[in-house]
């Protein structure tokens, strides 16, 4: 399995399981862009960060919101990865799920089309939304399970026949996950929740989790909660604490690069040093 492969190789070669988010939003690198378009950003922070990397995370909605701009910069983005750094995990962030055509559509588009080795998935519609992009086992599909913003409690929190919906839904993936290549979306924010699905689907499943940084979620307890006993099983992704790092410290964007790799080679060092304390690694 190519991303397995991929995986494997970035906590056995690189002791690393950071996932650097490129949710390039526009309006934050000023008027100009400082003098990069989108795809010249994203190379600047992939260049910096590359050696601290497991994955990149494209977040679609902001290569949607430039355009015809933003589509070019997300082809040259991914094309860019795959060619430069193809050791590294290319994971598209859409949330898709539909009926299963227009499933089919969206799963070409993201594994022909563009390339990329794995995306997110919105599994409400159920199996018929998963099976168009988990048909080729090469590809891996996270789906949502317990997703880190507050008001998620109010639809994942929900009881589902004596247990939290969240607890159904990973049941499904469990189900589901016949040839191997689903993981599950699931907070750094919520600990405990984490600790019962890893429990409820088994210690091989990769989690790619949101939370660490800004949304105040602790790597210690992704650790504890979420790895399994080899130290693996989660993708830790940084999104804003990495490229915007240079607002944090107050300097231009144009210093994008440097700020990034200081903020990636720090949460990089964070998570070897939680790993090995916890003796995993």
């Amino acid at each position: 399995m190519r991303w397995k492969e991929k995986l494997g190789r970035a906590v056995s070669e690189k002791g690393t399981v950071l996932c650097v988010g490129l949710d390039t939003d526009m309006t934050r690198f000023g008027p100009e862009g400082c003098g990069m378009d989108q795809f010249e950003i994203n190379r600047e922070i992939v260049s910096h960060t590359a050696g601290n990397a497991a994955a990149y995370k494209l977040n679609l909605a902001f290569y949607e919101a430039e355009g015809v701009r933003g589509q070019s910069a997300l082809e040259k983005t991914v094309s860019y990865i795959l060619r430069e750094h193809p050791e590294i995990l290319v994971i598209l962030d859409g949330k898709r799920g539909d009926i299963g055509n227009t499933s089919k559509a969206y799963a070409r588009a993201a594994f022909e089309h563009l390339g990329a080795d794995a995306v997110t998935l919105n599994a409400y519609m159920g199996k018929d939304a998963v099976v168009p992009f988990s048909s080729d086992p090469d590809r891996l599909c996270f789906i949502l399970c317990r997703t880190s913003n507050p008001s998620s409690a109010a639809v994942q929190d929900a009881s589902c026949g004596g247990a939290p919906f969240y607890l159904r839904m990973a049941d499904l993936i469990r189900s589901w996950n016949d040839k191997g290549n689903l993981g599950a979306v699931v907070g750094a924010t919520y600990p405990e929740e984490m600790a019962r699905i890893r429990s409820a689907v088994g210690e091989e499943m990769p989690f790619l989790v949101p939370g660490v940084g800004s949304q105040g979620g602790g790597i210690d307890d992704v650790v504890k909660n979420g790895t399994n006993r080899n130290g693996e099983g989660v993708l830790i992704n940084v999104s804003r604490d990495i490229m915007f790092a240079f607002e944090k410290q107050g300097r231009p964007a144009k210093d994008m690069g440097p700020c990034a790799s200081d903020s990636a080679e720090r949460f990089a060092k964070v998570v070897r040093a939680t790993m090995r304390g916890a003796g995993k690694w």
